[in-house]
């Protein structure tokens, strides 16, 4: 299980909304399969949350399928 909630928003989407972590900007999307998403490393939700706190950022932080920490 991971640190952040995050909500399956179609097959291959799912977004951890803004409230999860203090000064997220946007939603951050993570493209991947109900494998692939269980398997992702805690260090890509850090990553892609980190990058949902970016001045300037627009609409959502994206992490694909083959996010890895690092």
């Amino acid at each position: 299980m991971h640190k952040f909630k995050a909500n399956k928003i179609s097959e291959y989407i799912w977004e951890i909304p803004p409230t999860e972590k203090e000064d997220m900007r946007v939603p951050a999307r993570i493209f991947a399969s109900d494998k692939l998403f269980r398997e992702m490393d805690e260090g890509v939700f850090e990553q892609v949350t980190n990058m949902a706190c970016m001045s300037g950022i627009q609409k959502y932080a994206m992490a694909m399928p083959d996010a890895h920490w690092g």
